[in-house]
């Protein structure tokens, strides 16, 4: 069953950053920003948690 729920979770990540992502870099004025808004959904969202406050700021700032 945990296999699934991991499943999930990396398809709803794939989600956020697909649509979610793009949106925070449309709106706001520039990369660090737009960074802001994406981690404050990020480290309150079940799908991001579970992978670790570390991981979460690796793949944070790994996007361009």
């Amino acid at each position: 069953m945990r296999w699934l729920i991991n499943l999930w979770r990396e398809r709803q990540r794939s989600i956020d950053l697909r649509i979610l992502w793009p949106s925070c870099k449309e709106q706001a004025v520039d990369l660090d920003h737009a960074k802001a808004a994406f981690a404050m959904h990020a480290f309150h969202d079940p799908a991001w948690i579970c992978l670790g406050d570390d991981e979460i700021t690796r793949r944070i700032n790994e996007l361009s």
